[in-house]
């Protein structure tokens, strides 16, 4: 039995991605521009996107900005931001965060 069955169903695994990519979603991404904090933050699917784990967007309506958060290999993130460049045709600004800690 490969390791996949032993961990359910195709459509356990697939809920239990779900519910692991709902709670590590940031509850707001600043953005890069302006720093205003953004809490529609949107999952992206990163299922066909190799060494990527998590990905989420936001949108920044007073400067007109999207601000990306993806987590990954850190091969795999490059590309991403280089494929991300080369569909808006401009260099998209990459930063940097940790993880909130609870108090």
């Amino acid at each position: 039995m490969g390791q996949a069955k032993s961990r359910g169903s195709r459509d356990d695994r697939v809920a239990q991605a779900t519910r692991l990519g709902a709670s590590a979603r940031p509850p707001v991404i600043r953005c890069n521009a302006c720093r205003a904090e953004l809490p529609d933050v949107e999952a992206i699917d990163t299922r066909g996107l190799k060494g990527i784990e998590l990905a989420f967007r936001a949108h920044c309506a007073p400067c007109d900005q999207d601000t990306w958060a993806v987590r990954g290999e850190a091969a795999a993130v490059r590309a991403f931001y280089d494929a991300l460049e080369k569909s808006v045709g401009q260099k998209v600004r990459m930063g940097t965060t940790r993880p909130q800690l609870d108090d």
